[in-house]
């Protein structure tokens, strides 16, 4: 590209945008920066008498550039390169490598077209990689390797190196401009800052105040009683010291109080004053913006000029049109993708979803080196915003980006967790040190670093569903206030909660199996996770925990009122990463059926529906029960019932009994299996997905509780994802059956099996006689004979034939059995009602039998029990060899055994809970023991008790 000669004001111009935007020069010495020839007007040497242009004396750094001179400019030994006085010595430290940063770059413009390509206004269509990425590199950097050329061989050049080229000149000027503005901007909040501390030693000497002069009330009333003869020298010390002691908690207690409030104050204060530099720091990169276009736009109209003009210079000027694609070339747009949008548009929705304008996940190696550029800045030092942002930023052009290291930035340093140092204004410590103090927040520090970058960034206020808010709570007052940012990405306004996905520690045990000491950040043991759903969240998605103040910030098309905020499930953000779905549109708050019943389904991926463990908890919404998990002394979890079926999760609740509850599910992806071993939830963090509140207001009798099974779903899904077993036999979780049952599993790995029935009311042992397990390496064949009709469990347990003796078999999956119809039921050790009651009336109390099996009642010695409650529970003391079972029956003959649970706590306690006695009457409770080594089904009756309900 050649250059031209004009005399007058318009050859000044043309010369001026010349040197800012193009390298032009006449044959003369190479530059050591740009390998083009040096003219001798725009010749510049190094200490070492290297030749460069004016212009590309600045710092090697890519993302410094700053501008040098010849007492500034630094140089290292073999290297003929220049730079700052700041990263000379540190040899660019912090900065992203050069394959790395072209790789980044590729990245972002490759996106860029073939997402934006889908919109209606398209603002990059225009930018080719191989100009952007390529011949800008070049031009400025020269790091540009020949595989890299080679991959976008061919690509056609819409967009000229030359404007990639003004890029660099105009943000080594800006950086100069945002360094004299911070520092004005700098003086402003140290004033304020210093007014901040000295109103928070005025807050803490009113507290003094105030509690000294309690202090002297009380200590004149302690001394007047001790004078009065009320209380002796040595009660007097006594209560001075006790009343001290309570005086400088409270004094504590008050001026955390009072600071905390001068905090909120000041934190709004800051915030005020952020937004008001922010503006300053936007317009004058708006300013910058207008400058650069007008030059543009000058050097292209001169260039016009030039070519018409005829002469013997115009030929020059036609080629260097020509290759600016000027036909095409939109000089607001071409500015607009360098500086980025200097008017914000009104809140609206946006037209695209985050996935798609988000790098794609699964390309591991462009957000490695994402990551890796913003924790190298993190792990460093910057002494003034400007800094800080300029070199997290400086690799990238697009405002996604560009918000995006911002954000992982601060997630990144665990800002709460931060250790200062105390040294000085320009350090660290005088960058955050409204964190440190809490005059500044994540939202408002977001809101600051953005303007820095040149990005639209506001705050929003509203409510949110956070720590401590349950489903159907109403929002009242002040409570649950929450704030978070709204951030313009090209165009289009974003959400984003940096203090929701602020960074969280997770130590890989498989690594360290023991917690260490001192944690070493560099140990492979130790991952640093941070919440990426937090970041440009779609709004449909973000009005699920936050509802903002202005209706308009809700970036919805169909707003939502405050009620229907307050309607909507508690969900978390592991729902959303997960891909999860409602089936129907539910209620926070659900009203049971006359029956207890309420039905949740939840649509998991497909891709993801065998790798995904789900479990849940019921608890009582009751304060004062909520660390209650029993009814009746039954699991409330056993009310529950989990299943999966195709890629649903299921679950039927079935509460017991009248009152407020809350379901609450959890989900975590499981770790992939490693080869020849068998994946497990166990050592699996499962987080909170979604949260109900559960009411049932019914005159119908409680719920009876499902069998007493390991905890989790029922159905062969758990036994197919953790022990490669295929269900043969039967795939749903629920089986109808009459006398017999086969259950059948093909195996994808030889495993060895154990298999349990249980029915509530009776001891699990006596059902060993009834089960089989066969299996080869191949197969598994269950076998049951039920001995009577009514409701089991069936358990299986595995664990891998190659495993250890001694390790404990896993639970693999469980069925619920209902039989229906048993042709020949079996006596299984207490007679049918008539005979026991003909048996065993008179006989109360301990019986001669129970000495033989070393039976000890623990809480009822006494037979005859009166009590007004509607549960009892009675335990004895029982050896691990005996079994025990028991039966309960209402005067004169009413069998009531499904009000019974039989439950051995430890291993010498067993429990016997007659529970859902709500009316009145005698009932009696007969106790059966045998040895469990007893072949015979035969129990033996041990004590037998009235319970007399009043």
């Amino acid at each position: 590209m050649a250059t031209w000669k004009k005399t007058g004001e318009n050859a000044v111009r043309i010369n001026k945008v010349a040197n800012k935007f193009a390298h032009m020069t006449l044959p003369k010495d190479k530059c050591i920066r740009c390998d083009k020839v040096v003219y001798a007007t725009e010749r510049q040497v190094s200490t070492k008498g290297d030749a460069f242009h004016r212009h590309c004396f600045s710092c090697a750094e890519p993302t410094c550039r700053q501008k040098l001179n010849d007492r500034s400019a630094k140089t290292n030994p073999g290297d003929p390169e220049i730079y700052c006085k700041s990263h000379v010595p540190k040899t660019a430290s912090w900065s992203i490598g050069p394959d790395a940063m072209n790789m980044m770059r590729l990245k972002q413009y490759s996106d860029m077209q073939k997402k934006l390509s889908k919109r209606a206004t398209l603002r990059a269509a225009n930018y080719d990689l191989n100009a952007c990425a390529i011949q800008g590199e070049i031009q400025s950097q020269t790091l540009v390797k020949d595989k890299q050329d080679s991959k976008l061989h061919g690509v056609e050049n819409n967009f000229p190196a030359v404007l990639v080229d003004a890029n660099q000149h105009y943000q080594n000027d800006l950086r100069s401009r945002q360094e004299e503005l911070e520092k004005k901007q700098k003086e402003e909040e140290d004033a304020m800052f210093k007014k901040f501390e000295a109103e928070r030693r005025a807050v803490a000497t009113e507290a003094d105040k105030e509690i000294e002069l309690e202090w002297e009330s009380k200590l004149k009333d302690l001394i007047a009683m001790w004078e009065k003869n009320c209380i002796d020298e040595k009660e007097f010390q006594k209560r001075k010291a006790e009343a001290r002691k309570d005086f400088d908690a409270k004094k504590n207690v008050r001026l955390r109080n009072k600071t905390m409030r001068v905090a909120q104050k000041q934190q709004r204060e800051t915030s005020a004053l952020v937004d008001r530099q922010g503006d300053v720091m936007l317009k004058l990169i708006k300013d910058q913006k207008e400058q650069l276009a007008k030059d543009m736009q000058e050097q292209l109209e001169n260039a016009k000029h030039k070519a018409s003009s005829g002469d013997t210079e115009s030929e020059e000027a036609a080629e260097w049109l020509e290759g600016l694609g000027e036909e095409s070339l939109n000089i607001e747009e071409v500015v607009t993708d360098i500086i980025g949008m200097t008017e914000a548009p009104p809140p609206k929705a946006p037209r695209n979803r985050k996935s798609d304008i988000m790098p794609d996940e699964e390309d591991d190696d462009f957000n490695k080196v994402f990551d890796d550029h913003v924790a190298t800045v993190a792990e460093n030092e910057q002494t003034t915003f400007t800094e800080l942002v300029h070199i997290l930023t400086g690799p990238f052009m697009s405002d996604l980006s560009k918000a995006r290291a911002i954000y992982r930035w601060i997630t990144y340093k665990d800002l709460n967790n931060i250790q200062f140092s105390e040294t000085g204004m320009d350090s660290p410590m005088g960058l955050l040190r409204g964190i440190k103090y809490g005059t500044e927040t994540y939202h408002t520090l977001f809101k600051r670093l953005c303007s820095y970058a040149g990005l639209h960034c506001t705050e929003v206020n509203g409510k949110s569903k956070s720590v401590g808010y349950e489903p159907g709570m109403k929002f009242e007052g002040n409570s649950y206030r929450n704030t978070w940012n709204a951030v313009l990405i090209d165009g289009e306004w974003r959400l984003v909660q940096c203090n929701w996905g602020a960074r969280f520690l997770v130590i890989n045990k498989d690594k360290n199996e023991s917690k260490p000491k001192e944690v070493d950040e560099k140990d492979d043991s130790i991952k640093y996770q941070y919440d990426e759903h937090y970041f440009l969240t779609d709004p449909e998605d973000f009005i699920q925990e936050f509802f903002p103040n202005k209706q308009e910030w809700q970036l919805l098309d169909n707003k939502i009122s405050l009620e229907d905020f307050e309607n909507q499930p508690l969900v978390r953000s592991i729902f959303f990463h997960l891909g999860l779905k409602f089936k129907k549109t539910y209620p926070a708050v659900m009203d049971a059926s006359e029956l207890g019943s309420v039905d949740v389904r939840i649509t998991v991926p497909e891709e993801i529906a065998q790798d995904t463990a789900f479990l849940y908890q019921l608890r009582y919404c009751e304060k004062s029960k909520m660390q209650e998990l029993e009814y009746c002394g039954v699991k409330l979890e056993r009310f529950v019932y989990q299943s999966i079926q195709g890629n649903e999760v299921v679950y039927s609740v079935h509460v017991p009994t009248n009152g407020e509850y809350y379901l609450q599910i959890f989900a975590s992806k499981m770790d992939a299996t490693r080869p020849g071993q068998v994946s497990s939830i166990e050592g699996v963090k499962l987080k909170c997905v979604c949260k109900f509140k559960i009411i049932r207001n019914s005159k119908e009798e409680h719920m009876y509780a499902l069998p007493n099974c390991a905890p989790g779903e029922w159905g062969p899904n758990k036994a197919a994802r953790q022990f490669q077993m295929t269900a043969v036999s039967h795939q749903s979780g629920i089986i109808t059956a009459e006398n017999n049952l086969k259950v059948k599993f093909t195996l994808g790995m030889p495993l060895v099996f154990l298999a349990k029935l249980r029915m509530n009311g009776v001891d699990d042992k006596y059902f060993q006689d009834f089960i089989d397990a066969q299996f080869d390496d191949h197969h598994l064949r269950v076998k049951v004979g039920f001995p009577l009709s009514g409701q089991y469990g069936l358990d299986i347990y595995a664990k891998p034939k190659s495993a250890p003796a001694d390790q404990p078999l896993a639970h693999a999956c469980k069925y619920l059995v209902n039989v229906t119809d048993v042709q020949n039921p079996v006596d299984i050790g207490v007679a049918e009602i008539a005979t026991a009651l003909e048996t065993c009336m008179g006989n109360w109390g301990a019986l001669p039998e129970i000495q033989k099996y070393s039976v000890v009642p623990q809480t009822h010695t006494n037979w005859k029990i009166k009590t007004k409650l509607s549960q009892t529970v009675i335990k004895f003391q029982v050896p691990q060899d005996v079994v025990i079972t028991a039966h309960l029956v209402k005067e004169p003959n009413e069998d009531h055994k499904d009000h019974l649970n039989i439950q051995r706590q430890g291993s010498d306690v067993v429990a016997i809970t007659a529970h859902g006695i709500k009316s009145a009457g005698n009932y009696m409770v007969m106790v059966f023991s045998r040895m469990d080594s007893d072949d015979s089904t035969v129990y033996s009756n041990i004590f037998n008790y009235l319970i007399q309900r009043e």
